[in-house]
């Protein structure tokens, strides 16, 4: 039995990658002048946003080197996905969006040719969303904690080696409708500030989680965690 849940977790601001896709140095310091935009800019997102993260819990049937089975039919593909998900009982699925309103938003700046205040509210949106969903990573982590037991890494279609066309795999878990997300054939989705992925639960909370930045030789990577 599946059970599928909306999780309302406002998102943040407060997270240096704002500084670092605003071209800030190693200090995470901008400029005072981008700083009152990013001050401006971030009531005018907070009045467009539209949060929703949607999450479904799957038992995991079994998994092989590259293949996690669900159960039936369903199932998820990727060799460092399932070297991750080896120790773990259950998957966490979801997907998140703040919404469409700042992609109108930023069209409209554009038609101005306002480019520096466009890319900034990109910018924001981008950091949103993805703290939305560190935030349900961390509810996650805490909640399974107070029962004995862990999660692992986030992982996303097109990082860490897991295909972006399992996109298909993972949206198929979802009905479509109701998480107000469309994917898109070329396996993008939209609103285009939408996130999607999984992290395992395992039962011994002692266990390390895997961590596949440690064997990735990629040293220049956003998403590296080590």
């Amino acid at each position: 039995m599946t059970n599928m849940s909306i999780a309302a977790i406002k998102p943040s601001l407060e997270n240096s990658t704002l500084a670092r896709l605003l071209g800030a140095r190693r200090s995470h310091v901008i400029s005072g002048s981008v700083a009152l935009k990013v001050k401006e800019l971030g009531t005018r997102l907070e009045q467009l946003m539209v949060p929703h993260l949607h999450y479904e819990t799957k038992r995991i049937e079994s998994i092989n080197r590259e293949v996690i089975n669900l159960g039936g039919s369903e199932a998820l593909k990727g060799q460092n996905l399932s070297k991750a998900m080896k120790d773990c009982e259950k998957i966490i699925c979801f997907v998140a969006t703040i919404g469409s309103g700042i992609e109108r938003e930023i069209a409209r700046l554009m038609g101005q040719n306002r480019l520096s205040d466009a890319y900034i509210l990109d910018s924001l949106g981008s950091v949103a969303v993805e703290g939305m969903v560190e935030k349900f990573h961390q509810w996650m982590m805490t909640k399974y904690e107070s029962e004995g037991k862990g999660v692992t890494y986030r992982f996303s279609p097109g990082y860490c080696d897991w295909p972006i066309t399992e996109q298909k795999a993972l949206f198929k878990l979802f009905d479509s409708p109701a998480t107000g997300i469309e994917l898109l054939d070329s396996c993008l989705m939209m609103p285009r500030k939408s996130v999607s992925g999984v992290f395992g639960v395992y039962s011994d909370i002692g266990t390390k989680p895997f961590n596949p930045c440690l064997e990735c030789p990629k040293r220049i990577c956003e998403a590296r965690r080590a």
